[in-house]
């Protein structure tokens, strides 16, 4: 026997399923159209918080009309129920896609992630932070549209009193930012993260971290800095690997500002175009930090310990040391290798190339730099009396590493990488100006590997130098 709820809209079929609610495909008596009813679940009526929570949903998507953004129709009752009417999308989320296909190609991907990015510019400009950005909340058309679905969790900027019990963590833990895990206060740049984590899964084929629950998965996007795509699908193009990494830094600020800055990048890549220079910041040689952008922040306090997913709650214990858990990642045949330690190393020089900077390379953070010293009139260094100058880095054990990843603005910088006291290159390259993998050909292990650069290219007062922000060894 068929439902109708509300003397106008007729259950068909169940389409999709939460810790929360249902979904049904349902049709709209009266304008004669297919619809989508979202019903709380039976056994969650009772409870004051997630019956509030449902009905805060309605208020919040009915301010929102964008074209990337699932509209709301209407909003009902049934007896003592309470149920949603959204636009049917027809088509398949983009976490079937991914399961379906594999990696996207990457123009796909980043012109799926481009207008998703579009619609929580609009929401954002609204006062509307969704916190669940997910691949199983984006819905594809067979028009090749987007829409992101499901603010059944978001906040909105004048929200009174918290709907998220103290201590308590909303959202999907394989999607959470960083300032999520920590229970800091949330703002827009949360959806970035998540976007990017996204954007991550749509090439790769698969999320940066897995975990035996949802707590394990939190801890990592805590404590570990999401990889490279390119070290799972080299042919990533370099704009959207930078744009993941930016994306997904851990700290808030040194992320892309806006959603709004972040679409631009991806409809960039989507037309074939590198917008990489729009976002990129320069390095302030004195601090080795790239400036904080100060975007407008939209501040929503909400603290946490716990992971709420699918209607389970999974403890987490504030204030517990979460930076000893394991940081190697599988790569095809390579994981990171350990490092104890890394230094600066001018041995033909003073023995000194800015040594208090160093840290900044092994930070987990970007826009954080080491930089060797200014050198005038040319970036040449033989010409100052010296092959080279760089940064020596000692394993915790000897390895034969296979793969330098480094992070650099300074494009046309020249550099080796050596094993130990060796003089004897183990390879040349270029720094490429972004996010770079390097193969090192197969060699005996080595308890320290040097990367020594020999040109510099100009930077700012007429001096060269060059700037590193990130590097990691795979063996």
């Amino acid at each position: 026997m068929s439902v109708t709820l509300g003397d106008r809209y007729t259950l068909e079929e169940q389409i999709g399923a939460g810790g929360m609610a249902s979904v049904w495909r349902a049709r709209d008596t009266v304008l004669d159209r297919a619809v989508a009813i979202k019903r709380l679940h039976a056994r969650l009526l009772a409870d004051p918080d997630h019956a509030e929570r449902f009905r805060r949903e309605a208020q919040v998507v009915a301010r929102l009309t964008h074209p990337a953004l699932v509209k709301l129709l209407d909003r009902g009752t049934e007896g003592e129920s309470e149920f949603l009417v959204f636009e049917l999308v027809d088509g398949e989320d983009l976490k079937s896609r991914i399961a379906r296909s594999g990696r996207l190609d990457p123009r796909a991907a980043a012109a799926i992630c481009a207008q998703i990015a579009r619609g929580l510019e609009h929401a954002h400009e609204r006062g509307v932070v969704h916190r669940d950005i997910t691949a199983r909340n984006i819905l594809l058309m067979s028009d090749g549209h987007a829409k992101l679905a499901d603010f059944g969790v978001a906040r909105a900027e004048e929200a009174g009193h918290g709907l998220t019990r103290t201590g308590a963590l909303v959202g999907t833990s394989e999607y959470l930012s960083p300032e999520q895990a920590k229970g800091e206060e949330v703002d827009a740049r949360t959806d970035v993260y998540s976007l990017g984590v996204v954007l991550y899964e749509c090439l790769t084929g698969e999320l940066p971290f897995t975990g035996a629950g949802p707590l394990a998965v939190a801890i990592r996007h805590l404590s570990e800095p999401v990889p490279d795509p390119r070290s799972i699908a080299p042919e990533i193009p370099e704009a959207l690997a930078v744009a993941v990494l930016t994306a997904t830094a851990k700290d808030p600020d040194r992320r892309f500002a806006s959603a709004a800055e972040l679409a631009g990048v991806l409809e960039a890549a989507a037309a074939g175009r590198d917008a990489t220079a729009s976002f990129l910041r320069p390095i302030d040689q004195e601090t080795g930090r790239i400036p904080r952008v100060r975007g407008r922040r939209r501040r929503l306090g909400v603290a946490v310990a716990g992971v709420l997913l699918a209607g389970a709650a999974v403890a987490v214990i504030v204030g517990t040391d979460l930076v000893g858990s394991d940081p190697e990642q599988a790569a095809g045949t390579t994981a990171l290798l350990r490092i104890a330690r890394v230094v600066d190393w001018d041995p033909e020089g003073d023995n000194r190339e800015n040594p208090g900077l160093v840290a900044n390379v092994t930070d987990a953070d970007g826009a954080t730099a080491w930089t060797t010293e200014g050198y005038q009139g040319t970036g040449d260094l033989a010409r100052h009396s010296k092959s080279g100058v760089g940064l020596r880095i000692t394993l915790e054990s000897a390895a034969a590493a296979r793969e330098l990843v480094i992070t650099s603005p300074s494009a046309g910088a020249r550099f080796e990488v050596r094993a130990g006291d060796d003089a004897t290159p183990l390879l040349r390259d270029e720094l490429s100006g972004g996010t770079q993998t390097v193969d090192i050909p197969a060699g005996s292990p080595s308890t320290d590997y040097i990367i020594w650069f020999t040109l510099l290219p100009p930077g700012d007062g007429g001096k060269f130098r060059v700037a590193v922000g990130e590097v990691a060894l795979r063996g």
